[in-house]
């Protein structure tokens, strides 16, 4: 049984090409400094909002009168891979006919190779934050006893060898990443089939509020910055 922290019962944005509605999972074992999720993060937050969650029962109850109306549902976060149960999940999404589009930050490859190869999955969208050696500094967790940004690196690599079509995307602020971590970014991620370059915006509620005084990139510089990707080979667009 699976309760979720929240619905949102239209997008037309989230899912490319589909309408959609997107369920948010509750828990995450990342701590990303820019996160406006927090109250879907943090296990304190999590605690006040526990009794408004909403069981796996009323999802279907609202998903079954979504039939021939929604054409997919949107897994996010939180940390979806993070539930175990969460193949069986899917799997009752698949039956009633429904495209899935997982949000992941790519921390459990084991889950996510479990949901490609069931063919549980139509998109991924997976966030890779930062280079390999700074993911500490901007998720906000220390890596010293794990493997958790190599991780990372295998479940890009799944996504990489993989059938089902997905995005990687990278939140940009200008205070780190500066170019030279944009260079080593643009390394990582070479070889996927779309890299999304999306502005960090401050508007308040950030987990880390330390952060809420850094900023985004120009939309000059943000052009700039998909030039220099794309003449590295990769295939960059920049969402506002």
């Amino acid at each position: 049984m699976i309760y979720f922290a929240g619905i949102q019962r239209l997008t037309l944005l989230d899912y490319p090409g589909h309408t959609a509605c997107i369920v948010f999972l509750p828990g995450c074992n990342f701590r990303c400094h820019y996160c406006h999720n927090s109250e879907f993060v943090l296990p304190e937050k999590l605690e006040k909002i526990r009794n408004t969650f909403i069981p796996e029962s009323v999802f279907f109850q609202f998903l079954k009168k979504r039939v021939g109306k929604l054409e997919g549902v949107v897994i996010s976060g939180g940390e979806p891979t993070i539930h175990q149960n969460l193949p069986i999940f899917l799997r009752k999404i698949k039956k009633m006919g429904f495209l899935i589009k997982l949000d992941t930050n790519g921390s459990h490859p084991e889950m996510l190779k479990t949901l490609v190869d069931e063919k549980l999955l139509d998109y991924i969208a997976m966030d890779i934050k930062a280079s390999p050696t700074r993911y500490e500094e901007f998720s906000g967790i220390s890596f010293e006893n794990t493997e958790e940004p190599f991780l990372v690196q295998k479940s890009r690599d799944i996504l990489f060898h993989s059938s089902v079509p997905y995005e990687i995307r990278t939140t940009l602020v200008q205070e780190f990443h500066d170019e030279q971590e944009f260079i080593r970014l643009c390394t990582f991620v070479k070889g996927s089939q779309k890299w999304v370059l999306q502005n960090f915006r401050s508007t308040g509620g950030c987990l880390n509020p330390d952060w809420e005084k850094f900023s985004g990139f120009s939309q000059e510089k943000l052009e700039t910055m998909k030039k220099k990707a794309e003449k590295m080979g990769i295939l960059a667009e920049i969402r506002i």
